[in-house]
């Protein structure tokens, strides 16, 4: 489909035929011009039989262009208006995964990391026989061993500006919300070089 006929469709004021083409488009991989048009039509078709078919390649079209936020947006509205889809099970994955996508480097704030955890285990729980299965638990593993770095990068920096005994209780608590860890051993050092440390500060603190 050439420019200057997307165009003519963007100008047309005969949605049936806007909506066939952003089908047209979606179906061809051409999200960017897809997503256009089924945002101009998506207000028009609410309520018809058009619209749950509309509203998920909507949202999809969001996800293919990485447009991880506002796909999120309309995956969950998509759950909340067709709870009984036969897609419900494939959305509701596309939606934890956009909290994935959306999972910062391990030395900033954490929170869509957790919640993307929560949502796939979420997912998991409701269907444990997915094919998905192999994927969301691989997914919730990376999470998890970036939650894990986040908290020994925080432990490391106590230690490195001589807070002893914050790092000290930093290390443990890796030691305890990590026990399978392959640093394990590692904090375990950490955490007593950590008390070590602390102790010798006390001490000569108290002569």
């Amino acid at each position: 489909v050439s420019q200057s006929r997307y165009g003519k469709v963007l100008k047309s004021k005969d949605y049936e035929f806007k909506l066939k083409m952003a089908n047209l488009y979606y179906d061809k991989k051409d999200f960017r011009k897809a997503q256009v048009l089924y945002e101009e039509v998506f207000p028009v078709f609410k309520g018809t039989p058009q619209h749950e078919d509309l509203y998920y390649k909507y949202a999809n079209a969001h996800f293919n262009l990485r447009d991880y936020i506002t796909a999120e947006n309309l995956l969950k509205g998509y759950l909340e208006v067709f709870p009984n889809s036969p897609r419900a099970e494939e959305v509701e994955y596309l939606n934890a995964y956009c909290y994935y996508k959306q999972s910062p480097k391990a030395e900033l704030e954490q929170a869509n990391t957790i919640k993307a955890i929560g949502m796939m285990q979420i997912y998991l729980n409701n269907h444990p026989n997915s094919k998905k299965k192999p994927e969301a638990e691989d997914i919730i593993s990376k999470l998890q061993q970036k939650l894990e770095l986040k908290e020994s990068l925080s432990a490391q920096l106590y230690f490195n500006v001589g807070q002893f005994r914050a790092a000290a209780l930093a290390f443990t608590t890796l030691m305890n919300n990590y026990p399978d860890s392959e640093k394990s051993d590692a904090y375990k050092l950490m955490a007593i070089k950590a008390y070590y440390r602390y102790a010798n500060m006390s001490l000569y603190a108290s002569l």
